[in-house]
């Protein structure tokens, strides 16, 4: 499944397998109104998640941007290591190519300030450039504080909430003090989800990881059961 181009559609056999994960005891109200609300936040929420960049496009990403800033400061280096007369030359051929008169001595002092000023503001568009690559590189050495597989974090956030709201459970990463594996009542619920979610369970163990991580740090939550009965009043989302 190629999920930048489709919707996950949460079926009857995916559900039970999803209910089959959950604890005993939930609210059987909740259970059932849970595959309206997977399949509203794939509408919704998962859809906007799963249209984000990818890991490996962020980094093809970057990439770019990184060769693009090196070649403008090569570039604006060779515009700084000019003297007059090369951006005299410049500006002549500039107005030559532009219709202005073939030989340099017939260019107007007029037309000669024009095309230097022009430098100018070329070599002003390098600098800004230049700086605005290097804080865009800086900025994803540093990943903002976020995860970099952000589209795993956003959709981990929106499992915990779904997951809290069904068990009145917080949401917790598990791991087996044996195996030191993934364990717990969130592990088992994401983990069926996941795969609807991606079309595979990879990735599903670092995710969870670097959510715990992160919301340690930052103590975000998902918006997605906050608006929900603001989108769907209808289905009473907090009502027993």
């Amino acid at each position: 499944m190629t999920v930048e181009n489709t919707t996950p559609q949460f079926d009857e056999r995916a559900v039970e397998q999803i209910r089959a994960s959950l604890p005993k005891g939930i609210d059987q109200r909740r259970l059932d109104l849970l595959p309206r609300v997977l399949n509203e936040w794939s509408r919704t929420d998962l859809r906007e998640h799963l249209s984000r960049d990818t890991p490996a496009a962020s980094r093809k990403l970057f990439a770019q941007l990184t060769k693009v800033g090196q070649c403008t400061t090569h570039l604006r280096q060779a515009f700084e290591a000019l003297d007059q007369r090369g951006w005299v030359w410049i500006a002549q051929e500039i107005g030559r190519e532009e219709g202005s008169p073939p030989f340099p001595f017939t260019v107007s002092r007029e037309r000669h300030a024009e095309m230097e000023e022009r430098l100018r503001q070329e070599h002003d568009f390098l600098r800004k450039l230049a700086a605005a690559t290097q804080t865009l590189i800086e900025e994803d050495k540093r990943g903002r504080g976020q995860p970099r597989n952000i589209r795993a974090y956003l959709v981990m956030m929106d499992l915990a909430a779904i997951f809290g709201w069904l068990t009145d459970r917080k949401a917790a990463r598990g791991v087996d003090r044996t195996y030191h594996t993934e364990s717990g009542p969130f592990w088992r619920f994401a983990e069926s989800v996941w795969p609807v979610a991606f079309g595979t369970t990879r990735g599903l163990t670092a995710a969870m990881k670097k959510w715990a991580e992160a919301r340690k740090l930052y103590h975000e939550h998902s918006s997605f059961l906050l608006n929900l009965p603001l989108r769907r009043p209808e289905w009473g989302i907090f009502e027993r």
